[in-house]
């Protein structure tokens, strides 16, 4: 497919903070258009430099792991955008925002709402008086606090890509592989051999090709970095709220995905707790790590990866030790080609499609790589990684257990007679680490979210001018009230499966393949050939009759 051209009088704004900006934009941008190409070219060069350098261990390691937290962390802030409340600065110029940005965000940034500075006063003299938080422009991501927060300096620093290629891959993988692989052989109980492989196979191609797209559109404008640069583009500045919203519910959404997994978990192990014992106890365990900085939770969520890679292990090992069934590959389970009850189907296509919902982190991962030309060969590696993972336990699961397969398939290790108990006990511990390690960095953008958006308020600010204890009571009773929220909407509503076939039917086809579909086709329709458009057109028409069937039946009771 030739490369399609972008029309030229699209311009995208930059993600406003300093640190996500090319390195010469201070000398570039006085008076004039930032020329993006010599920004671009000097990254490169510079990037070439760094590789050729001779490194040692201990420095190579440093940068893997400061890819990994960088990628962890930006997963989904970079599409958070804070606009500001203050009329007046909705007249101001770009030039005087972003400036004015610079200023507040490289004094104040890397303190704003770092519980390690929590009881510290932020306070700034400038010439209109005293404010207590920076000021925001229209376009302010969250991830521009959180990458200050990251920086052990703490100060704001030019963006120059760091990622090699195998780091990139990980990074990718790490996105992709997640807890959402449990419910995969269930997946298969309710769409039978056929049309399962065929839904799990059609929703990797669909998001391998959309991740795609999403790189051209990339390399096409090079200033769009992140996917409400990309909403931007398309369809202007409703478009990045639009996309803000969408990223915060999913974000919710999955972190009661991660509380009824740690409740199952702890019922697993304790199988006398009822229900609303196991959500006091989620509520106890997962609410403190809120509080944590986020440099620390960036490197907890390499506990997820390591768990699921771990899990896998341990069913097929399971399988091959156990001689009969239920639980063996050596005898399965009964199983179908075709479901006896069809009418479950449509919950198989969220489920199967949350397995890959990475695409929130393919701008940033591409923002941050050495070589761009590497982005392709990269998600095409992610994918058959996450293929191989997802096709092995979803299959060996369901062969193992048949119409006996549960929500999660550790719920069926805890239960069948005849494996390990010791091993399988550690798998059942896995499930519970793997939310507690998780759940404080994905809310970490959800409450920095909700926090900026408040007191950006004139009469906010005004409360807590003089009296810093007033800030610091905001903080804590927000994140208790919004964890508390998040908690009691995973006692109200249905099962893991249900859960993750939301995740997977609303937001995984909505985020990573209607939008990408859309805004390449809004952006390039006009140098699409005719067979690229009808390609286009037809996994549009796909993806949107699955998103609205499987969000429908999410909250259809069982047949």
């Amino acid at each position: 497919m030739d490369k399609p051209s972008l029309p030229k009088d699209i311009r995208v704004p930059f993600n406003t903070h300093p640190s996500r900006r090319p390195p010469n934009y201070g000398a570039n941008h006085a008076g004039t258009e930032l020329d993006l190409q010599d920004s671009i070219d000097e990254s490169y060069h510079t990037c070439a430099n760094i590789s050729q350098s001779p490194h040692s261990f201990r420095e190579s390691l440093e940068s893997f792991v400061g890819s990994y937290s960088r990628a962890s962390v930006l997963y989904v802030a970079e599409n958070l955008t804070v606009h500001p409340s203050n009329a007046d600065i909705g007249h101001r110029s770009d030039l005087e925002e972003e400036e004015e940005e610079e200023y507040d965000h490289s004094k104040l940034g890397s303190h704003l709402l770092d519980s390690e500075n929590l009881s510290r006063t932020l306070s700034t003299q400038t010439t209109t008086g005293y404010h207590l938080f920076p000021a925001l422009s229209r376009h302010t991501t969250v991830a521009s606090i959180l990458s200050e927060q990251l920086n052990p300096t703490g100060h704001s620093a030019s963006h120059v890509p760091q990622s090699s290629f195998l780091q990139s891959v990980f990074n990718s993988v790490n996105v992709l592989i997640g807890i959402g692989m449990l419910a995969l052989p269930l997946s298969f109980r309710l769409a039978g051999w056929f049309w399962g492989s065929i839904i799990f196979f059609f929703c990797s191609f669909l998001t391998n090709y959309t991740a795609k797209l999403l790189g051209q559109c990339l390399d096409a404008y090079p200033g769009s970095a992140t996917y409400g640069d990309m909403g931007a583009a398309a369809f202007g500045d409703k478009g990045r709220r639009f996309v803000g919203t969408i990223f915060i519910t999913e974000l919710l959404t999955a972190c009661v995905a991660m509380i009824v997994l740690l409740g199952d978990g702890v019922q697993s192990l304790w199988p006398n707790l009822d229900l609303i014992t196991t959500r006091i106890i989620s509520f106890t365990i997962l609410t403190p790590m809120m509080f944590f900085p986020i440099r620390k939770l960036a490197y907890t969520s390499l506990i997820g990866i390591i768990s699921c890679v771990a899990l896998v292990f341990i069913v097929i090992y399971d399988g091959l030790v156990k001689e009969t069934h239920p639980g063996s590959l050596r005898d399965p389970m009964p199983t179908e080609l075709f479901p006896s009850e069809p009418y479950n189907i449509p919950l198989a296509f969220g489920i199967m499609m949350a397995g890959f919902a990475g695409h929130a982190v393919f701008p940033a991962i591409h923002h941050d790589m050495k070589n761009k030309k590497e982005y392709v060969p990269m998600v095409n590696l992610t994918y058959i990684v996450a293929l191989f993972v997802y096709a092995t336990l979803a299959m060996a699961g369901y062969a193992m257990f048949g119409l006996d397969t549960m929500q999660e398939v550790t719920q069926n290790l805890a239960i069948t007679p005849g494996f390990n108990k010791i091993l399988n006990r550690v798998a059942v511990w896995l499930v519970v680490v793997t939310p507690i390690a998780k759940y404080g960095l994905m809310m970490n953008p959800v409450t920095l979210t909700w926090e900026l958006w408040m007191i950006s308020h004139p009469k906010v600010e005004s409360w807590c001018k003089y009296h810093s204890w007033r800030e610091t009571f905001l903080v804590v009773s927000s994140r208790i009230c919004i964890s508390g929220l998040v908690i009691y909407t995973a006692t109200v509503f249905p099962g893991f499966d249900r859960v993750m076939s939301l995740l997977g039917s609303l937001f995984s086809f909505s985020i990573s393949a209607i939008f990408p579909l859309v805004c390449y086709k809004r952006l390039f329709g006009h140098s699409m050939t005719k067979t690229g458009a009808a390609i286009n057109n037809v996994l549009l028409a796909i993806s949107v009759i699955m998103c609205s069937l499987g969000t429908l039946w999410t909250f259809l009771p069982s047949s």
